[in-house]
Parts: C-alpha cells; sequence; structure tokens
C-alpha cells in the first residue's frame, strides 16, 4: 500500500472518531453524565424495556444501578426507547428556559416544558423541538452505550 493511501486512511479515522451526534449550538452548560441502568423486562429500569416509555433520572430519582455515584447532567436525563427500539439520553433542560428548574416531563415520545410548554420530539432520537415550540434549538444530548449483563452506562462522553 502506498504511503499516501495509508496516510489518508489514517486521517479519515482520526476525523470520523472525532464526531458527535450532539448539537453543537447547545446552550446547555456542560455538565457530568455517568450511570448505569437495566432497561429489561426483569431489570430495574424495566420501563424502558418497551418501546415508547421514557424515563427521567436526577438526584431525586436516581438509577438504582448508579445510587451513590452517578451524575445527572445539568437538569436530569431523559432515557427514552425510541420508535426504532435504540435508546436515546437528552439533558431534561428546555433549550428555550435553559434553567436547572426548567426541567422537561418526559411522556412517552415526547417530553414537555412545564414553564414556556415547548415540546421536543424524543420517540425519533432526534431530540427536536415540535414546530410550535418557543424553543428553537434540539435537547442536548447523551450516549447510551451497552456495558455488558443488559446494562447500559448513559454517559455525555
Amino acid at each position: 500500500m502506498r504511503t499516501s493511501t495509508v496516510i489518508a486512511l489514517l486521517l479519515s479515522a482520526v476525523l470520523s472518531a472525532g464526531c458527535s451526534t450532539e448539537p453543537e449550538n447547545t446552550n446547555i452548560p456542560g455538565a457530568p453524565v455517568s450511570f448505569i441502568i437495566a432497561p429489561t423486562p426483569t431489570g430495574a429500569d424495566n420501563a424502558l424495556a418497551v418501546d415508547g416509555n421514557a424515563k427521567l433520572y436526577d438526584k431525586t430519582h436516581p438509577a438504582v444501578l448508579s445510587a451513590g455515584y452517578g451524575r445527572y447532567g445539568y437538569a436530569g436525563v431523559i432515557v427514552v426507547r425510541a420508535y426504532d427500539g435504540v435508546l436515546y439520553a437528552f439533558d431534561a433542560c428546555c433549550t428555550y428556559e435553559a434553567e436547572q428548574n426548567a426541567q422537561l416531563a418526559p411522556d412517552g415520545y415526547l417530553a414537555t416544558c412545564p414553564l414556556c410548554k415547548s415540546s421536543f420530539e424524543i420517540g425519533n432520537g432526534s431530540g427536536y423541538a415540535l414546530p410550535d415550540a418557543k424553543a428553537g434549538q434540539p435537547l442536548k444530548r447523551y450516549k447510551a452505550y451497552p456495558c455488558g449483563n443488559n446494562e447500559y452506562r448513559i454517559i455525555n462522553q
């Protein structure tokens, strides 16, 4: 293989590894996210075993498997089992209000702000605000990685 081909492949791998699915224009402050859930029919987070269910995690409602060391983002974290059966995680802060007390309430495939009434589509994994919402930015996304034993780690890296 030619040296230029090898360099091009390495450069491509480095650049693609740095890509992120988190919206870059978010106005929500950074905060650590790290906790483990068990979204199976017999797990601690069994509601997330079924498509269309969402659950809020924060210091008041922590993940059972992460009690004592969970980190829950800026205003909490909403995890949803989306239309495609995949788990998605979002900061629970409304991007219009951008305050910790503007914690979204998840309801199936939507999450709604109790203050400005903006609703966000979480069922497709996008976190985009609905057309009639005051919010213009999508929700801040986090990652849900399988980590063995039917468990998932929710993190912000």
